[in-house]
């Protein structure tokens, strides 16, 4: 077998072997394992037989790597150039072909998160649960779950970094195509006029208050996931702009249509946003997944040095990241998860927290002979 190739005729237990054989750097993670195999089935044409794959053949030339929707092809520089293809862009091109208007200055949850009577004009993407969770705290949502609460805020953090990333990101690509421009902007509330858009000054104001009352409160900007904590922490800084006479101000996207021809309605908008809110919940589970922290063990032999082990924990919580996948998104298809993956994940976890823990044992054992 020539180093650094598969052998054709020859069965490989499974994809880590395959990469191993191949000098490939494996993630235990489904999307990954996915985007490794079509980089393998480039190459080679194999068959699989349980968890593992026979080679039948070597191609002579490389075949293309296509994302599976905008045939865009891989540059070889990474294994996939986006997880979300352009199905935001779509969704976004059909929201704003519906608005009579040219200019929106919108929230992140007024776009993707119904409202009382389940309805949302824009992306309908959260569930009017989603809003119970920011107004009630993880802690209290977790609660009335019963879900660990760290699991809950994880989830809560992962899910909003990954939707808004890519809204953001495809406002980006759609400013490129001169759609639309796109500015993340203040709306401030006065007790006395409406509603509106704060200007730069008034931004820099509110910028340096925000720091005050961060030092004032001995916090930072995690501890206001905590909606009783937020609330006190936006009254100290309207309180510090006491002369502005706000009352309360939030984040929003100001939007402005540049081509209105460009805009179109998709007939086939739903099936797009059912399938972008599973990608979304397979990045997040992922993400979940591959969350490791850093678990320290005494050396009783030595007294001073300690062994690091990195863990995951939440890689038994399958069935109660679903769960919240299921309340928090709108029309999330469960059956688009592999289960027989999700296993082998855990699997695959659990034999390397067994083989780092026998090697830890191996070294005490080492040393407390040495010292002997």
């Amino acid at each position: 077998m020539i180093k650094n190739e598969l052998e054709v005729g020859k069965k490989y237990k499974d994809l880590k072997v395959m990469c191993e054989v191949l000098d490939f750097k494996y993630f235990d993670s489904t999307c990954s394992r996915k985007a490794l195999l079509k980089v393998i089935e480039s190459r080679y044409k194999l068959e699989k037989q349980g968890r593992g794959y026979i080679v039948l053949e070597r191609y002579d030339k490389l075949k293309k790597i296509k994302n599976n929707n905008d045939g865009r092809i891989n540059n070889g520089k990474g294994i996939s150039n986006t997880k979300y293809d352009t199905l935001m862009d779509s969704l976004i091109v059909d929201w704003l072909y519906r608005f009579d208007e040219v200019e929106i200055d919108i929230s992140f949850n007024e776009i993707f998160t119904q409202d009382k009577e389940n309805k949302n004009d824009n992306i309908p993407i959260f569930s009017i649960d989603y809003k119970d969770l920011l107004n009630n705290g993880y802690e209290e949502f977790a609660k009335e779950l019963s879900i660990r609460k760290d699991l809950v805020n994880m989830y809560r953090e992962k899910m909003y970094l990954i939707v808004s990333k890519c809204f953001e990101t495809s406002l980006e690509r759609l400013h490129k195509q001169n759609i639309l421009n796109c500015k993340k902007n203040i709306m401030v509330k006065y007790y006395v006029e409406d509603s509106e858009i704060a200007n730069e000054h008034l931004i820099a104001e509110i910028k340096q208050a925000e720091k005050e009352v961060y030092e004032k409160m001995e916090i930072t900007s995690f501890q206001r996931v905590n909606p009783n904590i937020n609330k006190k922490f936006k009254r100290g800084v309207c309180k510090k702009l006491a002369r502005y006479k706000i009352s309360s101000y939030w984040n929003v996207y100001s939007i402005k249509i540049l081509d209105e021809d460009k805009l179109m309605e998709i007939e086939n908008i739903n099936e797009i946003r059912i399938e972008l809110v599973n990608r979304f919940v397979n990045s997040i589970r992922d993400s979940l997944y591959n969350k490791k922290y850093d678990k320290i063990y005494d050396d009783v032999a030595l007294g001073k040095k300690r062994e690091n082990e990195r863990y995951n924990p939440f890689l038994d919580y399958t069935k109660e990241m679903t769960k919240l996948s299921n309340i928090i998104f709108i029309d999330y298809d469960k059956s688009d998860i592999d289960v027989e993956d999700e296993e082998w994940d855990k699997q695959v976890e659990r034999e390397e927290k067994e083989k780092k823990k026998k090697e830890i044992e191996v070294k005490k054992k080492k040393r407390i002979k040495r010292t002997i």
